[in-house]
């Protein structure tokens, strides 16, 4: 059965909810199918019945089937809503560059970032833009910014992201000053990220399960060697871990900032986590885990390319750190 965060779904439901999105990602069908399969599934009353545990398990799910999609832009969107004039069409979010951490490119521009995708059929791009403290939310018009974006590459080309540089800021449809906007859709982003990676991670963890029950040397599989084991069993207190900060998280967000701290902590928690996991995993696979032929390298990649995405783990580290140094106050949640 498939955990989720602390919900208020019955079991029998969350196993139903399950089995319907691997199902609708089994079929990789792409972006826009995905939308309007949890579209049909009535995903938003889902969402509505109870946020962390249905953005949990649909996210927890994405990053198990190694999915392509717009989720992330809706949860972003949905906390930047109330601070943006109504949309003229679909709307996508260009989210930070890795490069630039929390230090957003100037409503100035250039603008840079990264696209989850095409911007087929999308009207409005929002673009966070200026120091974290003091954001502010430009809506450019989507051709604007189409121009400018190129194939990511880098890890995992299989994600279809876009990577933008060089695209006007000016003339925006819209800019408004929204820091609490942007750190609230920023905490929520990163929760729907560390579940994402969490379920990354646990396909790459079954994936080496069932190579190690399955593959034999010296007369016996090879999970039943010690070094072995105790690999395996590290990979899954990472994930364990990261599964309990993201409930310490969602447990915060309904705090006046969404649970940015909280947030923060999950998602290098989650970053860390797959650092970990991979690490072991690709030692358990021997010759496979590094192999093209095999399916680990995919979990490998993807597993980077969402560390990178809001913060990577070894940046929020060093951001935390500091933060700490200087004073921050820390909630009492993740007082761990």
């Amino acid at each position: 059965m498939t955990r989720t965060a602390a919900t208020h779904l019955d079991a029998a439901t969350t196993t139903l909810l399950a089995g319907s999105l691997r199902a609708l990602f089994a079929a990789n069908a792409g972006p826009d199918a995905v939308a309007t399969g949890l579209a049909e599934l009535g995903w938003d009353e889902v969402l509505a019945g109870d946020p962390a545990a249905a953005t949990t398990l649909l996210f927890t799910e994405h990053g198990r089937a190694l999915a392509t999609s717009r989720a992330l832009d809706g949860v972003v969107l949905a906390e930047l809503a109330p601070w943006l004039p109504a949309a003229s069409g679909p709307r996508a979010v260009l989210h930070p560059h890795p490069a630039d951490g929390d230090d957003l490119r100037t409503p100035a521009g250039p603008l840079r970032g990264l696209l989850l995708g095409a911007l087929d059929g999308v009207a409005e791009v929002v673009v966070p833009t200026g120091p974290a403290d003091a954001a502010r939310l430009l809506v450019v018009p989507a051709a604007q910014v189409a121009g400018s974006a190129a194939p990511a590459g880098g890890f995992d080309p299989r994600s279809g992201w876009l990577a933008v540089s060089g695209a006007a800021a000016a003339p925006a449809t819209t800019s408004v000053a929204a820091a609490s906007a942007w750190t609230r859709g920023l905490a929520a982003g990163r929760r729907a990220l560390a579940a994402e990676l969490l379920g990354v991670c646990e396909a790459a963890l079954a994936l080496a399960a069932a190579h190690t029950s399955g593959r034999v040397q010296y007369g016996r599989p090879i999970a039943s060697f010690q070094a072995v084991r105790h690999r395996l069993a590290e990979a899954h207190v990472a994930v364990e871990a990261t599964r309990s900060t993201l409930d310490a998280a969602w447990a915060a967000a309904g705090a006046p900032d969404g649970g940015a701290w909280a947030a923060r902590v999950a998602k290098h928690r989650a970053g860390s986590a797959q650092a970990e996991v991979m690490r072991h995993c690709v030692q358990v696979l021997g010759a496979m885990g590094l192999s093209l032929e095999g399916d680990l390298h995919r979990y490998v990649t993807r597993a980077a390319a969402l560390d990178a995405l809001l913060g990577g783990h070894l940046w929020l580290a060093e951001t935390t750190g500091t933060a700490l140094l200087d004073g921050a106050a820390v909630d009492p949640v993740v007082e761990i």
